[in-house]
């Protein structure tokens, strides 16, 4: 199978929100850096829920969006939280390509030619081998498929609070250093063979148990939301991803949200839109 290069956070230009995103303070705060930076933003209709990184389908082209199944273990007696991606797409006037794989997408990590998934994939579909499961999902994202440990201390497996991509064959590995060298020396293992790893470390007198959320940021166009805590961790964190990525970077206090379990990488869907998408932003409710 041939791999092609797929598209990234940074190749993006378009970010959609759940409206139920409204009710937090920080979603002000987004909006005006989005506003002072030019990057369009929209409503996704019908949602149950504000993690839409979860639910909404991996653009991997200008014209290929899959849409897995979304049927979380966490959520199954919640029916009540689990937006119907489908009728959100339909809305949107996306159209995708449908697969009854079970994923989140808060486990997928796009790098330009691979993606980056923890082992939380193969439990939450049982009834795939290890090999057929990997194989298909290759076929289907049309890239290599590199899967890393589960860190048990999150409970739903994604990966998004763990590695990211910056650029080339560079990634960011979360601050495993200050927390838990036995997972990092694990994700190294693992990683190292395929990529070059650039690490956080946050230097303070006392480390907080939010340290980790920083990797859980929004990138859009030439852009960089980065969650803030109100933490001591906050400046150092500011200061890294300023000398990590070539693009400004912006911060934004998530605390209210980290309380409910995930940051601005998880409320937000970041998509190439085109020329197409003109029309239809112009009647989002903003």
């Amino acid at each position: 199978m041939t791999m092609t290069d797929i598209l990234t956070d940074k190749d993006t230009d378009f970010v959609y929100f759940s409206a139920l995103t409204k009710r937090f303070q920080c979603f002000d705060s987004i909006v005006k850096i989005l506003d002072r930076y030019q990057v369009k933003y929209g409503m996704i209709p019908s949602t149950k829920d504000y993690w839409v990184r979860d639910f909404m389908p991996i653009q991997i082209s200008d014209s290929k969006y899959i849409q897995y199944r979304y049927n979380p273990d966490y959520l199954q007696n919640d029916n009540d939280h689990i937006t119907n991606p489908t009728s959100c797409c339909k809305q949107l006037k996306i159209e995708t390509v449908e697969t009854n794989i079970v994923i989140d997408g808060g486990n997928v990590i796009k790098c330009s030619n691979a993606i980056i998934m923890t082992h939380k994939i193969f439990v939450e579909n049982p009834s795939y081998s290890k090999i057929a499961l990997i194989n298909k999902l290759e076929k289907l994202f049309e890239t290599e498929i590199i899967i890393i440990p589960w860190d048990k201390c999150e409970p739903y497996g994604h990966a998004d609070g763990m590695v990211r991509f910056i650029n080339g064959n560079k990634i960011l590995l979360n601050n495993y250093i200050d927390f838990d060298k036995k997972l990092r020396k694990k994700l190294i293992n693992v990683l190292s063979p395929r990529f070059d790893i650039v690490e956080l470390h946050y230097d303070v007198p006392k480390k907080s148990n939010f340290s980790w959320v920083y990797i859980n940021f929004l990138q859009v166009n030439n852009l960089i939301l980065l969650p803030a805590m109100g933490i001591d961790e906050d400046m150092q964190a500011l200061r890294l991803f300023k000398g990590i990525f070539d693009t400004p970077v912006e911060q934004v206090n998530v605390a209210k949200i980290v309380g409910k379990g995930g940051a601005l990488n998880c409320i937000s869907w970041n998509i190439r839109s085109g020329t197409k998408f003109d029309m239809l932003w112009r009647k989002l409710d903003i």
